[in-house]
């Protein structure tokens, strides 16, 4: 039947008695008979001797039916004793409140299966040998956890049915006499449930006749209150199908007797009058008055087991009411007192009401669907009805209205499960704090005060139960308060053991309602008044206060099977009821449940439910239960079965909570002083998969941040204990006297106001342990500290340097190592926890990564620094020569790359969180830790080659995905090959070698190009072009993917060595010619350079168009429009080089005799400044000059503009328009090829702005006295007439060249708006340009209205057309002639006459 304890089975003695026979006194002679003087032997009840034991005979075999596959086995024996213990004592039983360490297993044996600050569930050791044997035969190869279980359909076992019928059983607990009572079909078993024992003397009983079928009901007992003679209970036993009686009137002198085989007479009977079909269902135990059977067809009958002179005999009659004329037996049927229909349903429950007087009780029945009859039995059978009541409809309507839950389910579903008497004689203070009616204090036998349990059913899944108060007094009744059960909804299981029992204790402050599988613990105290308590009370509805369900496993024949209730020891009970029972401080219901023993419920403090505080269930205490207690194997409970009654968030918040206190061992689940450290970290963490495992189980939507929090404490708990592993590795490997490691430097360190002070009044004196203890959770404080310890004994000079030196490698170890679990563990349980592991935590709620606070990354930085500082004075420049171990320092330089790679992690973590947070602190810190990132982990990587651990940097390298570290470490490893293989001295056979391992490299580099393409190609060619210039990268020979055309491609920077692979690699001339004429159009600085890259682009383009007309015959001559286009654009850009350098020929005679570029720039300003300059408030465009002069003397490639600008203001020789052409003429031919649109418009009007002001229009005006010829002469030497004739000139050659435009249409060019040039400079600086722009316009508006100047614009465009044409019909009459002659000789004077035409005047 129950769970085998963890105990050693068998009590003492366990083949023999131990226990001396109690005397029996003479007067008791007739009803029991003498003990033989033979001494007996014991029946052992470990298995081992179950197998042996001997049969049954043969003729007492043939009389049993029913035959259990372990108790039929058993040979009874004479004295019927089973495992007879020493003297039977009294135990104090007392529920007592858990304290901080105490242990699961209580002081009087108990072993605690939960526990809240409500109540307490514990198992109790005492159970008879025999039905722990039973027990472990049938389940002990299950384990409770349900991933143990084999799949059901491999077990014989099926869900919530026993497993064998003869495995069936049920009991009672009675806590008066402090006895349990188990039956079965064969066997009933009586024991002391409180004994500290865990095999408590037993009495075995064989019941006469057995049930023929083990279908059948079971057996129906009851114990008897003890004879005057006696301190031991009796015993009743009905067999509900044939009825037959037995009775024994003290468990120890009928254990001594066998009563079954040798005297039946005087306490065995039969019931008379019994139905056909019509068997026994419930004995009631209405002593003094005697006992009340209820059977199956509904009827009563009354029960005696003592005659009038109290000696046993046993006497049964039906009881009858004067309301039915009922024939059958003596007095008639229940049914007909109850009804006669079936609308009344059957008999569920029969109570017997509190006792007043000696031989007298009040016996209450009611039926499933509400109605209520009540009898006063007298000693001997003599009875009255007092009450006869329907109380259904009433009912109903007082549920529904006072649980809306229940009101819309169907009435015919309403039942009434089972009732309980209301104790009286309660104490005022309970009386007061009750919310129960008055009728607590009416202590009259005509009131019947009950509480009923009903239910409304809303499927076969679900039903809602309800506490109901009942007054009863003769045909008046009053529904007192309704109180909703909200924790359980489970419907009655059919096949139950045992009905739903109700128990209201003393002080009727708690209810215990018990299920087959659950206990509902419901508060009937008034909670704390409130405006709602009021208005709740008001409508008969008692406010929501202290309701739990305690559920057992749903697992094979795991169920309860009997129950009983224990009291508080007051003055209320009788006299013999306080000699007998236990001392109980509070109330508890006592469990027999199949498959596990005897389970107590207790009340924790009973008073605390009648004060102003009393207990709640809290979201965290649920969860306490599920971890501390749901972890455990053997637990019979299950907490995972019912979701909790509180808000996700609310249960994230608790599980947050209780998740810190396990961490900092702050809950009393947890001792404070554990005799295994290591073990006691295990377990902790332990509860904490376990508390995930259960909020998982349970379904809780939990947000990110309670989920990462709880990840969090795991893994301060994984990498706390992982720590403690190390410390004692660490203790281990120092010398003895030398014991004193990092860890426990680091521990008594660490500030005081960052851990918990040990105290050692009370015997804290273990820092170390303590820290582990208590401190766990600010572990980040603790890993960045280790490089504090090594600071302060190096700066202090606290220990040598080998003291330092192994400091130094145990910060290492710790730092890593700690930090490496962290990740192993988030990674490991990162399913588990609901997160991602590889994104990261985000969001505000969620504090910064423990594992990445600035203190642990500032610190692993600089532990870091330090350990290249530390190997850099010892270890180089000869690791043997160091005065320190040298073992050591290899071990520290081994641990550079894990450590380093720890610092990138935490870095790159903290950057992820706080680049996501809303805090704009924590933002600007990633900024600057990004920076510190991309810096750092470039330098650091390539550091780690100083020590020889190439392989480690391209390994940290790859993790870190750092492919600009990896190139160059890879290309500075080849680079050191080679010069390896050269240096002198070295062998041919290592220089071989080092060739090899280049080569090797070499390949490994084309194969990370295959690998990460560009990510790594581009930062590696970068390298090589650093280190070996741009024939290596050319020449690179493992690229089979072509990455360094797409590297070289990318740089436009590197444009003059793509357009050379361009050719020589990829035999692309149309690319080369792309690139070339895209450098040289839009990127080449240098005029000089970009004149030769426009060329040989230019070059390529027309070769590339050969190639395709020769390989394309029908292709025309002509090219496509767009390399036309970009032809044209070609040779703009060239003109524009081409005036660049005419400008420059004409400055540099001036500048030859310079040393200097400053002397240059001088000399040009003196020289080629002198229009500017002698400008009246023209120093901004002044300024804009002589910028435009040094960057032509710098060979710079001049934008259009600032071309246009240093032609336009530039002084030159009058004679310059000789060798380049008129200045303003190529300022316009500049804007012509360089500009477009309205810039160019713009552009335009400001070179003939400056051509037209160059010349003092007013002396031209003056005609006075001047004959024709000396005024054209006059109007030749203007800058207007030689700039009209060069664009004249042009335009015979190019008809599209039309620039000219009369003055008054270049005013206002510029005065309100400058060109693109000056955007983005200093307002001041624009508004000096601008002003000197509207002087410009100014003075050109002076001679427009002062000297007609637009009329002598007309006049000199004329003449220049006239002087041209006139040069023209020259030429063309030479040539004539010289074909008349026939000669071929050009005529070179042609140029001269053209530029002699100019002054012809």
């Amino acid at each position: 039947m129950f769970e085998p304890n963890q105990q050693d089975q068998g009590g003492p003695a366990k083949g023999t008695r131990s226990s001396r026979r109690r005397a029996r006194p003479s007067s008791n002679t007739d009803a029991t008979v003498q003990a033989p003087k033979a001494k007996r032997q014991r029946v052992p009840l470990h298995e081992t001797t179950v197998a042996n034991t001997e049969a049954l005979p043969e003729t007492d075999t043939d009389m049993y039916e029913v035959k259990s596959d372990k108790l039929a086995l058993l040979d009874i024996k004479r004295d019927g004793i089973e495992n007879l213990g020493g003297p039977r004592k009294e135990l104090s039983v007392r529920s007592k409140k858990q304290k901080a360490g105490e242990r699961t297993a209580k002081g009087d044996g108990s072993i605690v299966l939960t526990t809240n600050n409500a109540y307490t569930v514990s198992k109790l050791p005492a159970l008879p040998d025999r039905l722990r044997a039973d027990a472990q035969s049938k389940i002990a190869q299950h384990s409770y956890l349900p991933n143990a279980l084999p799949p059901l359909e491999q077990l014989s076992i099926k869900p919530g049915v026993p497993n064998n019928s003869q495995d069936r059983q049920h009991g009672a607990v009675y806590s008066t006499s402090g006895y349990a009572l188990s039956l079965t079909h064969t066997h009933a078993f009586v024991w002391p449930y409180a004994s500290t024992a865990a095999s408590p003397e037993t009495f075995t009983f064989g019941l006469p006749y057995p049930s023929k079928n083990p279908t059948d009901p079971l057996p129906l007992g009851s114990l008897v209150s003890p004879s005057a003679a006696s301190d031991e209970p009796g015993l009743v036993v009905v067999m509900p199908m044939s009825g037959k009686i037995a009775y024994w009137e003290s468990i120890s002198s009928a254990a001594t007797l066998d009563f079954i085989r040798q005297q039946r007479h005087g306490v065995e009977d039969t019931i008379p009058g019994m139905f056909s079909g019509e068997h026994v269902v419930q004995i009631v135990n209405a002593e003094s008055a005697g006992f009340v059977l209820v059977f199956s067809s509904g009827r009563l009958a009354y029960l005696s087991v003592r005659d009038m002179h109290g000696r046993p005999a046993i006497s049964v009659q039906f009881l009858r009411s004067s309301l039915t004329n009922a024939t059958g037996g003596l007095l008639g049927s229940i049914r007909q007192v109850l009804g006669s229909t079936s609308s009344h349903g059957d008999v569920v429950a029969v109570r017997a009401s509190h006792a007043t007087r000696v031989g007298e009780r009040v016996i209450v029945a009611a039926t499933t669907k509400g109605k209520l009859n009540a009898w006063r039995i007298h000693r001997g059978g003599h009875h009255e009805i007092l009450s006869d009541i329907d109380l259904q409809s009433e009912l109903i309507r007082q549920i529904q209205e006072a649980d809306p839950a229940s009101a819309g389910l169907p009435e015919e579903s309403f039942e009434i499960v089972d009732f309980t008497c209301v104790p009286r004689g309660l104490d005022k203070k309970y009386v007061e704090a009750s919310r129960l009616s008055e009728a607590l204090v009416h202590d009259e036998d005509s009131v019947q005060h009950l509480l009923l349990l009903t239910s409304f059913s809303s499927s076969k899944s679900q039903s809602h139960y309800a506490l109901v108060e009942v007054v009863i007094s003769g045909q008046n009744k009053k529904v007192g308060a309704v109180r909703p059960l909200t924790s359980y909804t489970s419907p009655v299981r059919p096949n139950a053991p045992e009905r739903p029992k109700l128990y209201l204790p003393r002080p009727a402050m708690v209810a215990f309602v018990v299920f087959d599988r659950a206990v509902v613990i419901a508060s009937m105290a008034a909670p704390p008044d409130s405006p709602e308590s009021q208005l709740q009370e008001d409508s008969h509805i008692i406010p929501a206060t202290f309701e739990d369900v305690v559920d057992l496993r749903d697992e094979g024949n795991v169920q309860i099977v009997g129950s009983g209730t224990e009291e508080p020891t007051t003055s209320g009970h009788s006299q013999d009821e306080l000699r007998l029972r236990h001392r109980i401080k509070n109330p508890a219901a006592v469990l027999l449940v199949q498959g596990v023993g005897t389970v107590r419920v207790a009340v924790s403090e009973v008073d605390r439910f009648a004060t102003e505080k009393p207990p709640t269930i809290s979201a965290k205490s649920k969860l306490e239960q599920a971890v501390f207690f749901g972890i455990k194997s053997d637990n019979p409970l299950v907490f995972q079965g019912r979701s909790l009654p509180f808000t996700a968030p609310e249960i994230g918040n608790a599980a947050i909570e209780l998740s810190h206190e396990i961490v900092a061992s702050k809950t009393p689940f947890i001792p404070n002083v554990p005799a295994s450290l290591e073990n006691n970290m295990r377990t902790r963490v332990e509860y904490l998969e376990r508390l995930i495992s259960h909020l998982n189980t349970l379904k809780v939507d939990l947000d990110a941040r309670t989920r990462w929090m709880l990840l969090y404490d795991s893994e301060k708990m994984a990498v706390a204990t992982w720590l403690w592993r190390k410390n004692e590795q660490f203790i281990a490997e120092r010398p003895k006297g030398d014991k004193q490691n990092l860890i426990s430097e680091t521990v008594v360190y660490i500030n005081e106001n960052q851990k918990t002070e040990p105290n050692p009044a009370v015997g804290e004196v273990d820092p170390v342990r303590h820290w582990f203890i208590n401190d766990v959770w600010r572990l980040e404080i603790f890993i960045a500290w280790a490089y504090q310890i090594i600071k302060y004994a190096y700066t202090e000079r606290l220990t040598d340097e080998n003291g330092i030196n192994r400091l130094v490698l145990e910060a290492a170890i710790v730092n890593k190592g700690a930090l490496q679990e962290a990740e192993q563990h988030r990674l490991r349980n990162a399913r588990l926890y609901g997160i991602n592991p590889r994104k990261g935590p985000e969001g505000n709620a969620i504090p910064e990564p423990w594992t990445a606070t600035q203190f642990i990354t500032n610190n692993l930085k600089r532990l870091i620094e330090f350990c290249y500082e530390w190997l850099d004075n010892y270890y180089f420049p000869s690791p043997e020569k160091a005065s320190v171990d040298v073992k050591i320092l290899k071990s520290i330089r081994d641990m550079l790359p894990a450590l380093t790679s720890r610092y990138f992690t935490a870095l790159d973590e903290f950057i992820s969180w706080a680049e996501k947070s809303s805090d704009p602190h924590a933002q600007e810190i990633a900024k600057t830790y990004l920076q510190d990132y991309v810096k750092n982990v470039y330098e650091k990587i390539l550091r780690l080659k100083d020590y020889d651990l190439w392989d480690e940097a391209i390994a940290l390298a790859q993790e870190h995905e750092a492919y600009a570290a990896l190139a160059d470490v890879m290309v500075q490893h080849i680079l050191a090959l080679e010069e390896s293989a050269l240096a002198p001295g070295t062998s041919a056979t290592k220089a071989e070698e080092c060739r090899a391992k280049a080569e090797d490299r070499k390949r490994q580099m084309g194969g990370y190009f295959n690998q990460y393409q560009e990510r790594f190609a581009f930062p590696a060619y970068e390298a090589l072009l650093d280190a070996s210039g741009v024939q290596a990268v050319l020449e690179f020979p493992y690229d089979k993917e072509g990455y360094a055309t797409k590297f070289l491609r990318s740089r436009p920077e590197l444009a003059k060595i793509s357009w050379i692979n361009d050719v020589e690699r990829e035999n692309d001339i149309a690319r080369a010619a792309e690139t070339l004429l895209t450098l040289g159009l839009t990127r080449e600085q240098q005029v000089w350079s970009k004149k030769i890259e426009l060329s040989l682009g230019k070059l390529a383009l027309l070769a590339e168009e050969a190639d395709q007309r020769n390989g394309d015959s029908e292709m025309s001559n002509g090219f496509s429009d767009s390399k036309a286009a970009e032809l044209e654009k070609v040779d703009q850009a060239l003109e524009i080089i081409t005036i660049q350098n005419g400008l420059y020929s004409q400055i540099r005679p001036t500048i030859e005799e310079a040393v200097d570029e400053r002397a240059e720039f001088e000399l040009a300003m003196k020289f080629h400044g002198g229009w500017i300059n002698a400008q009246k408030k023209q120093k901004a465009l002044q300024s804009v000059f002589e910028d435009g002069m040094e960057r032509l003397l710098k060979h710079e490639a001049l934008q259009p503009l600032t071309l246009i600008d240093l032609l336009t203001l530039v002084y030159l020789d009058p004679k310059h328009f000789e060798a380049i052409g008129d200045q303003f003429y190529l300022a316009l031919k500049v804007a012509k090829n360089g500009l477009k649109g309205e810039e160019r418009s713009n552009a335009e009007r400001l070179i003939w702005r400056r051509c037209l002001i160059r010349d003092d229009w007013k002396q031209v005006n003056v005609t006075n006295l001047k004959d024709d010829q000396h005024q054209l002469e006059v109007l030749g030497e203007t800058a207007l007439y030689r700039t009209l004739f060069a664009v004249v000139d042009e335009q015979h050659s190019n008809d599209a060249f039309r620039p000219c435009i009369k003055p008054s249409d270049a005013l206002g060019v510029y005065t309100d708006s400058l060109d693109r040039r000056f955007d983005g400079m200093d307002d001041s600086f624009r508004n000096k340009l601008m002003d000197a722009m509207k002087a410009e316009d100014a003075k050109l508006k002076t001679y427009i209205d002062k000297a007609r100047l637009d009329e002598w614009y007309k006049t000199t465009l004329e003449a220049a057309e006239n002087t041209v044409a006139l040069v023209y019909g020259r030429m063309t009459a030479k040539k004539a002639a010289l074909a008349a002659n026939g000669s071929t000789r050009a005529p070179l004077e042609a140029a001269g006459a053209v530029s002699a035409g100019s002054s012809f005047w």
